[in-house]
Parts: C-alpha cells; structure tokens; sequence
C-alpha cells in the first residue's frame, strides 16, 4: 500500500485532488461502527499527547466511476515525539490493507527513516532522510512493488532558502523562509520556468492566516483558529521542513501549516469564496478531545475527515 510520508498526508489533498487523490494518510473521530472513541484521559491542563486518531473518507469520480476510501490512522506519540503509526484503508469492495510505520532518529533527534511494513510482515515501502550539518539534503523514497513510483530529492541551501531538485527531472522546486525561519514562499519550476506558487501570510500568533496559490493550481484561502493551544504543534514542529520537504511540488502548504503547526487549533478555512467551519469539541481544561472536517466539492467530490486526542499524564 503505497503512502505519503506521514501527515504530509495532509489536507493538502483536497487542493491537489487532481494530482494525487489518494496518495496519503488521513485524519479521524470515529471507529468503524460511527461511536466516538478516545478523547479521554484526565482532563487535567497538565496532561500530554499519547495517541492520535485520524479517519476519514473520501469520495471522488475517476473516469466516470465513483471511488470511495475510508482511511482509519492511528498515531502513537511519547514525551511530545511521535514513536509509531498504523493505518488501515479500504477501498470497497477490496478488503482492507494495514499497515504499520516505524521511525527512526539520529543522535540530534531528527528522523532518519521511515519504514512500512504491511499484515504479512513485508516492507512494502521507506523514507530515508540524510542530513548535512543538521540539515536536510536528501529524501530517498522507495515503494518495493513498483520502482515507478521512486524518487530522490536533493536540497542546496542559499540564507533562507532552500532549493529542491529531483533526480531524472526537470522540475525544482524553491521554499523561502523569513527571519523567524517560517515558510512564506513556495515556487515549483519545470527548467526556468514558473509552474506553482504559493505565498503564505500569519496572523499574529504566528499561525497561518493566508494561503494563495497561482500556476497550474489557483486558490486563495484564509485560515481561522479558535482560543485554545494544539496539542499537535509540539508534536509535528520537530518535523517541520520534512512535512514540506518530502511532499510533491503541486501539494499546499497552507493547510499543512494550519493544521500541524499552529498555535491554536485550526477551526475553519474558508477557500476562494465558501467558508467551511469544522466541528471541535472540547474537555474540561479546554484542551481539543475531537475534531471533524468536513468538505463537499459536489458530485465527483467529497470529504469527511475526523480525529480524536488522547491525552496522559
């Protein structure tokens, strides 16, 4: 089962459905039978990340034909790192696929790979990361069933930019971070020439207010969150650049930064004119217990995203 590197999965996916509709993980609330799970714990403000669960299910038209994916992701997370995940799709009528994705770090703490291996106990596909003094160089990305589908990315760094190319392509793709080393500018170019840019803006929380996107994919979307910390930021700040890094040169930014690397926790967006507002709720110290996102593009495409956070000691 082939995967986007985690949570680079994100809900990029629906402002890039016409390139990869299916290449991630996904974000969730309920099991399988539609009962709320998790969300648990003491509600003491104290408490930390333990586990993550992201579902979802996703309807889309391929060549006339109605596909639907239902994604049940579960993430395990330890002292704010995230240790191990598992994720289950089901394209129906095939039976479901798992698998599980295990991490692992240098001595500075950074990911250094990242491996999945599916019910049978077969590697099925890896992530490795190589640094240069404490930055990335390289993403190597080997899927074992099909070498198609393999790449390697290759970074030089010049200030606050970074330039990604890919071996046996034309396409480069250049990130722009300000002095606060947040990323502002995303630019894809196939040789010299201009293909996709997105600019993004923050509020003054440092969140990210603004996502406008020009080339082969428009869209202009603006990002609001409510008045409580996220518990995700902590978690996937870590891996921050690798979120954007290892994606594909049409994927958003935006809604990545929205949803794994804000202050507060993202509850409504609202894209080129049509606003959707999520539904959060909450526990007693106001911490974020579950969360569902919701998108109706028509006919040939919808989403039903959900998750649930749960919390220790």
């Amino acid at each position: 089962m082939k995967k986007a590197f985690l949570l680079f999965l994100s809900l990029s996916l629906f402002t890039a459905c016409d390139n990869e509709p299916l290449e991630g993980e996904f974000f969730g609330l309920a099991d399988p039978d539609g009962e709320q799970t998790g969300g648990g714990g003491s509600e003491s403000d104290d408490l930390t990340l333990s586990l993550y669960e992201l579902d979802t299910d996703v309807t889309f038209s391929l060549l006339g034909t109605t596909i639907q994916t239902i994604t049940r992701s579960d993430l395990n997370v330890s002292n704010n790192i995230l240790t191990s995940s598992s994720i289950e799709v089901t394209v129906p009528p095939a039976p479901a696929e798992t698998e599980t994705q295990t991490y692992t770090r240098n001595g500075q703490g950074q990911i250094v790979s990242d491996v999945s291996v599916n019910a049978a106990g077969t590697t099925t596909n890896e992530y490795t990361i190589t640094y240069e003094n404490g930055q990335i160089s390289q993403i190597t990305y080997d899927y074992y069933e099909d070498d198609e589908d393999d790449y390697t990315y290759n970074f030089t760094y010049s200030g606050n930019v970074a330039t990604r190319t890919e071996v046996g392509s034309n396409i480069s793709t250049v990130f722009t971070q300000d002095n606060s080393n947040r990323l502002i500018k995303k630019e894809s170019f196939d040789g010299t020439t201009s293909i996709q840019v997105e600019t993004i803006t923050y509020d003054s929380n440092g969140n990210c207010a603004t996502s406008v996107r020009t080339g082969e994919t428009d869209s202009n979307s603006t990002y609001s969150y409510d008045d409580y910390n996220s518990p995700l930021k902590v978690v996937y700040d870590e891996q921050y650049l690798l979120s954007f890094f290892s994606d594909d040169y049409s994927d958003e930014i935006g809604s990545v930064l929205a949803h794994f690397h804000s202050s507060k926790n993202w509850n409504a967006v609202n894209i080129d004119g049509t606003a959707y507002n999520f539904t959060l709720q909450y526990n007693s110290a106001n911490r974020i217990s579950s969360r569902n996102i919701s998108y109706d593009f028509g006919s040939d495409l919808s989403f039903e995203f959900d998750e649930v956070f749960n919390y220790v000691n």
